[in-house]
């Protein structure tokens, strides 16, 4: 930009000056041709006033383009720099959109992997490794390589997940067992159980509870189940203290 103006002045000037040194120097030719002497000057004046004209944007933006440079900014880089952020962000929205497919494709694998291995006799696998190693996964590598021999190449995020979700069914299976022995009708009588059975730590296990109930189809508000709790605990600790005062 500030080559143009530069060009655009001196340009102007240059040929002005060069038509005056003409005209000077052909004189007395310029006298017998009037007319066109008249037009070259003309031309000659036109051109020096685009050149002064000119030089003074020129000195604008050359003061304006050393301000901003001092601060580590530019007139001209700007348009690049912006040209780059739009080519890095449809880089990074293919990139993404890439990896979405990827990520898409894989878990229709995972679930097709995963419906294949509950149907199939391999299930069993699953539930032996989850059964003898209940606090850390130990051989998960040996596991992993188990399960692809038997044609179920689950990658290890997925392998968690499938883990996971076995130890969460036998734990719960295993809390429901504790309900079973005693005839239940109400939500009071489960409550009654379920504290006995897991006392002040009762909340840890709130979810497998509010499962119970659902399957039993008993009637009750998820939102006030920790209402119906409490209500029991008082019931329950006024009981405690009214047999204690019949003892005495």
């Amino acid at each position: 930009m500030g080559i143009i103006f530069l060009i655009l002045w001196i340009g102007p000037c240059s040929i002005g000056t060069v038509n005056l040194l003409i005209e000077s120097e052909n004189y007395d030719k310029v006298l017998k041709y009037r007319i066109g002497g008249a037009e070259n000057s003309k031309l000659t004046n036109t051109l020096i006033k685009i050149g002064v004209i000119s030089f003074f944007p020129f000195i604008f933006f050359l003061s304006l383009h050393s301000e901003r440079k001092k601060r580590g900014q530019s007139l001209f880089k700007r348009q690049t720099r912006k040209k780059v952020e739009r080519k890095e962000e449809s880089l990074r929205k293919k990139d993404q959109k890439e990896w979405e497919k990827q990520k898409k494709e894989r878990r229709k694998i995972f679930e097709r992997n995963t419906m294949m291995l509950e149907s199939s006799p391999h299930k069993k696998l699953i539930e032996r490794f989850v059964t003898t190693n209940r606090s850390t996964w130990a051989n998960v590598d040996k596991f992993k390589q188990l399960l692809q021999s038997k044609g179920f190449d689950f990658e290890y995020t997925e392998l968690d997940i499938i883990i996971d979700e076995e130890r969460q069914r036998q734990e719960y299976e295993k809390f429901k067992r504790t309900f079973l022995h005693d005839e239940l009708n109400e939500i009071r009588d489960y409550i009654v159980d379920f504290l006995d059975s897991y006392g002040e730590q009762y909340s840890e296990h709130i979810d497998f509870f509010v499962r119970l109930l659902k399957e039993q189809k008993i009637d009750f508000q998820k939102d006030e189940i920790e209402n119906h709790i409490q209500k029991v605990i008082r019931e329950l600790d006024l009981e405690k203290y009214e047999k204690q005062l019949l003892h005495l």
